[in-house]
């Protein structure tokens, strides 16, 4: 009797997937990911997030776990926002997502670099009529600052001879900035 209650619940557990922390799942492109994405959704549910290019070929994704913050930095281009939604124990990984329950969100969205500033996307997500929604999109942009640090060098030559130069560093910081 034992055997027959494992076999017949085998099946179910070979199909569920450990539910991940809010955060990145996966990268597919050899980009650099440094423009920010920030996703916020309702708790009643989870979220995997998927940016996928002109081909349908996923860019980056990222698990959002109800009542939390993702924040993602991605690679610049043009993308496809899709977001899945689902119960937390339907998790059945990043190709099945969360199953046959699924309820699926999917926006184009541009992720630029202009000078200075890399603009992304914040969104909120919500449920509306029993369909997945986005109540809040603004433009989530951030600066890179170029910082001179000088300093003051001396050295004396061989011959006695006193040097002084400046010694320029530039570094860079980056901020939220309108």
């Amino acid at each position: 009797m034992r055997a027959m209650i494992l076999v017949l619940l085998l099946p179910i557990s070979a199909m569920a997937a450990p539910r991940p922390v809010t955060g990145l799942l996966t990268k597919g492109s050899n980009l650099p990911a440094r423009i920010p994405l920030q996703v916020r959704a309702p708790g009643d549910s989870d979220h995997a997030v998927i940016l996928q290019d002109q081909d349908g070929q996923p860019v980056i994704s990222g698990y959002l776990r109800g009542g939390e913050v993702l924040r993602l930095l991605v690679p610049p281009g043009r993308h496809r926002l899709v977001v899945a939604a689902g119960q937390p124990e339907d998790w059945q990984g990043t190709d099945r997502l969360f199953g046959e329950d699924t309820h699926a969100l999917d926006m184009p969205l541009t992720f630029r670099i202009e000078g200075n500033r890399r603009i992304g996307h914040s969104i909120v997500l919500t449920y509306s009529d029993g369909s997945l929604s986005i109540t809040d999109h603004q433009n989530r942009t951030i600066c890179q600052i170029a910082d001179w640090d000088i300093e003051r060098r001396v050295q004396i030559a061989p011959g006695g001879t006193v040097l002084r130069w400046l010694d320029p560093q530039l570094e860079t910081r980056s901020r939220p900035c309108d």
